[in-house]
């Protein structure tokens, strides 16, 4: 082979296989820096995705703990609202008993203002009575005194004659 042909061979080479393969390893390495670049784009997209999985993981466990200590919350609540209810049923039981305690004493109360009412008015109608019974009395003695006036005066004349 004659150095024309060798070089007409490389050049062949070169043109065909060498500056092909070049030119494809140059596309392919930035094909390469464009996949490596898309895959710290989806490794940051990932690296974001974790933090937002812990912070939701986190918020969830705060959610959790939120919901727990909110039924804790109740239950003490609802403890408290039936001893609250347990105590209004009580104070309404008081209610009712002091209520019919005063009824009776009500009742107590008029029957003995009546009863009181009633001895009023014996004592009135006795009072009377003796009102009437002192006033005939009087009268009687009134008369009474007229009379021994009267026999005073007589005898006093009877005496003035006889002396």
């Amino acid at each position: 082979m004659t150095n024309e042909q060798l070089a007409q061979l490389i050049a062949t080479l070169i043109s065909d296989f060498i500056r092909p393969n070049a030119q494809q390893h140059l596309e392919s390495m930035a094909r390469l820096d464009r996949i490596e670049q898309l895959l710290e784009g989806q490794a940051e997209v990932i690296a974001g995705i974790d933090v937002k999985l812990d912070s939701s993981t986190a918020l969830l466990q705060e959610t959790i703990q939120q919901q727990q200590s909110n039924a804790q919350q109740i239950a003490q609540n609802a403890e408290a609202i039936t001893r609250y209810d347990a105590r209004l049923e009580e104070t309404r039981q008081l209610v009712a008993k002091n209520s019919s305690d005063m009824a009776r004493r009500s009742q107590d109360t008029d029957r003995q203002i009546a009863e009181l009412s009633a001895a009023g008015d014996e004592q009135q109608t006795k009072i009377d009575q003796m009102i009437g019974e002192n006033q005939a009395f009087r009268e009687s003695q009134q008369t009474q005194l007229a009379a021994i006036i009267g026999n005073a005066r007589r005898i006093d004349r009877l005496e003035q004659q006889a002396s």
